[in-house]
C-alpha cells in the first residue's frame, strides 16, 4: 500500500523576499552616515599621528645632528608653503639659516604628502623649528579636523616652547 506523499519545496516566497530586501536597505541606509564618520575619524587619526611623527623626527634629529630642523607645510616637497595650507603636505629640513626657509645647502630629511578625505589643518603656526637642545622657538598649536565633524573629533597636537608634544580630543567648532 502507497501512501501519499507530500513533496515540500524549499525557497523563499514573494513576499519574504521583498521584506528582507526592505529591511537590508533600512539597515544600510542607517549604517551609511555612522561609517562616514567613522572613516573620517580614522583619516583624521591617520593624519594626527603622520604629523606626531614628523614632529617627533624633527626634533629627534635636531638633537643628533646639533643643528636647527623645521617641519613646514609644503605642497611640492620642497620648499616650505603657507601657514594654513598643512593639508598639502609638510616637510622636515635641517634648518641652520633662516628659520622656516629652506636654503640652497639644506637637506630635506622627509616628505609627507598632502592628505586625502577632505582634512582640515587649523594653525597659525608656518613651521616649528626645533633647536638642537631639543625646544623650540615658539610654541605651537595645530588642530586636525573634518568638514562638519561631531563629538570629540578634534585632534589638537600642543608643542611646547620645551619641544614636548601632546595631543588630545577636542570638541568639533
Amino acid at each position: 500500500m502507497q501512501g501519499n506523499v507530500v513533496k515540500r519545496t524549499s525557497g523563499f516566497t514573494l513576499l519574504e523576499l521583498m521584506i528582507s530586501i526592505a529591511l537590508i536597505g533600512i539597515l544600510l541606509a542607517l549604517a551609511g552616515p555612522s561609517f562616514r564618520e567613522f572613516t573620517s575619524s580614522n583619516r583624521v587619526t591617520a593624519a594626527n599621528n603622520d604629523l606626531i611623527t614628523a614632529l617627533n623626527l624633527a626634533r629627534g634629529e635636531a638633537s643628533r645632528r646639533s643643528i636647527p630642523v623645521t617641519i613646514c607645510a609644503s605642497a611640492d616637497g620642497a620648499t616650505c608653503g603657507a601657514a594654513t595650507n598643512w593639508a598639502s603636505g609638510w616637510i622636515v629640513f635641517q634648518n641652520p639659516g633662516t628659520a622656516g626657509v629652506i636654503g640652497a645647502t639644506d637637506l630635506v630629511l622627509q616628505k609627507w604628502r598632502g592628505e586625502t578625505g577632505n582634512i582640515q589643518f587649523t594653525t597659525t603656526s608656518a613651521f616649528v623649528q626645533y633647536q638642537p637642545t631639543g625646544t623650540v622657538a615658539a610654541a605651537a598649536a595645530i588642530d586636525v579636523s573634518y568638514p562638519a565633524c561631531k563629538g570629540l573629533q578634534v585632534r589638537h597636537i600642543q608643542v611646547s616652547a620645551g619641544g614636548t608634544i601632546s595631543t588630545q580630543r577636542q570638541p568639533c567648532a
